[in-house]
C-alpha cells in the first residue's frame, strides 16, 4: 500500500497554528510509520501517525522552533526588565540588532505586538504586559531550577537584600552573621528597590511592611525610630545646614521627610544615602537617621527629638519553599538575633513618642 503524502498531510489538523503541510516534499512515502507528539492550541498532547522519514523531518524542525521560541521568550523577559536594547543585549551577550530581530520574530510567532519602540527605549504594550503576566510562573520556576542546579554543582548561596541604612547596620555585625566553616556563601545586596523573592532574586528580604503576596513567610522585627543627627564635633546650638537627597533619589520615608519639612534649610544634595551618612559624619550638616545607626556612631549625636511619624515596623521576609533550607534558616536566625539584640529603644525614647 502506498500513501500520497501531499493529500494526506493537507487533511491533518494544525498544531498551535502550525500547519503540517509542506514539511516534506516527497510525493510518495512508504506506509511504515512512527508516533509523534505535538502541542495543540489547548496545550494538550495529541498523537499523529506520520511516515518515519516525514516524522523525523517534522520532529527536527518543530524542535528547533520550540527552542527558538523559548530563547526569544527569555530575551523578552530581559528586555521587559531593562527597557533598553543596549542594556538587555549586554545581559544576553548579543548585539542590539540581533535582539531587535529576535523580538520581531517573537511578535511574528505569537501574533501580537509586544513593545512600543520609543526614543527612550522599549515599553510594553497592553498585550506585552499580559504576556509578561502569563510568563511569571515560568520565571519563578526557572529561577527555582537555577538555584537547585547551583546548589547541586557548587556551594549553596544565600542572598540577603536590605536598604542602605539596614545594610550598613548589618555590616557592623558581620562577625555574628558569618562564621568560620559556614557551608554556604552569603551575598548582601544594598538596594532601596524591593527585589522579588518569589522570582528568587533574593532569599531573605528586610522590609518595612509585611508581604501581601501568597507564598511568602515573614517575621516582625523591632520598630525602627528616627531622629535628626549632627556631627559630635560641632558645638551645641550650632546653626548647621541640612543635608538631603536629590528628589529623584529620595525613595524612603526618612529622605522624603527631610525634603518636605526642611527644604528651605537644605544647602547640600547628594544622590545616595551612603554619601548622606558620610557627609553628616564629616560635619557638613544635619540629616535624619535611624537610631540603630546614629546612636552607635561615635562621630554623631542627636540634634532633635524622635520624629514619631517616621517610626515604622520592619519585617524579615522569605520564600515559603526555601525558608526551611539549612543555610537560609541559619542566616535568618542570625539576622533576627542581631537586630533584636541591638534595636530595642530605651525607655526614654519610648516615652518621647507617646
Amino acid at each position: 500500500m502506498r500513501w500520497c503524502w501531499r493529500s494526506w498531510c493537507n487533511n491533518l489538523p494544525t498544531a498551535g497554528g502550525l500547519g503540517l503541510a509542506g514539511f516534506c516534499q516527497v510525493p510518495e512515502v512508504g506506509v511504515s510509520s512512527c508516533w509523534l507528539l505535538f502541542i495543540e492550541e489547548n496545550c494538550a498532547y495529541s498523537q499523529v501517525c506520520l511516515p518515519c522519514p516525514i516524522a523525523a523531518n517534522f520532529r527536527k524542525r518543530f524542535s528547533k522552533m520550540k527552542v527558538r521560541l523559548l530563547d526569544n521568550l527569555n530575551a523578552f523577559l530581559v528586555l521587559a526588565a531593562c527597557g533598553t536594547l543596549s542594556e538587555a543585549a549586554q545581559r544576553l551577550a548579543c548585539s542590539p540588532a540581533t535582539l531587535s530581530r529576535r523580538m520581531q520574530q517573537l511578535e511574528t510567532d505569537v501574533g501580537l505586538k509586544l513593545f512600543d519602540r520609543v526614543h527612550t527605549g522599549y515599553t510594553l504594550t497592553d498585550d506585552g504586559r499580559q504576556v509578561l503576566d502569563q510568563l511569571e510562573p515560568f520565571q519563578c520556576a526557572y529561577a527555582g531550577f537555577e538555584q537547585w542546579l547551583s546548589a547541586k554543582s557548587q556551594r549553596p548561596q544565600v542572598r540577603v537584600s536590605a536598604g542602605t541604612w539596614t545594610m550598613k547596620f548589618l555590616s557592623h555585625h558581620m562577625k555574628k552573621l558569618r562564621q568560620t566553616g559556614d557551608p554556604f556563601d552569603a551575598v548582601f545586596i544594598s538596594s532601596e528597590d524591593r527585589l522579588n523573592i518569589k522570582k528568587r532574586e533574593i532569599d531573605i528580604g528586610l522590609r518595612n511592611s509585611a508581604p501581601a503576596e501568597i507564598g511568602l513567610a515573614s517575621k516582625r522585627l523591632p520598630s525602627v525610630m528616627f531622629a535628626p543627627y549632627i556631627s559630635a564635633d560641632l558645638p551645641e546650638g550650632s546653626d548647621a545646614p541640612w543635608l538631603g537627597l536629590l528628589p529623584e533619589f529620595a525613595t524612603t520615608s526618612s529622605t522624603r521627610w527631610v525634603l518636605e519639612h526642611q527644604a528651605a534649610q537644605i544647602t547640600t544634595y547628594v544622590s545616595s544615602q551612603a554619601a548622606l551618612f558620610d557627609l553628616v559624619c564629616a560635619g557638613a550638616g544635619i540629616t535624619v537617621l535611624p537610631f540603630f545607626l546614629g546612636d552607635v556612631s561615635e562621630n554623631l549625636r542627636r540634634a532633635g527629638p524622635v520624629i514619631e511619624q517616621l517610626t515604622q515596623n520592619q519585617w524579615v521576609t522569605l520564600h515559603d519553599d526555601r525558608r526551611h533550607l539549612p543555610e537560609v534558616r541559619a542566616m535568618t536566625d542570625r539576622i533576627v538575633k542581631v537586630i533584636e539584640a541591638h534595636r530595642q529603644p530605651s525607655q526614654a525614647d519610648l516615652e518621647a513618642t507617646i
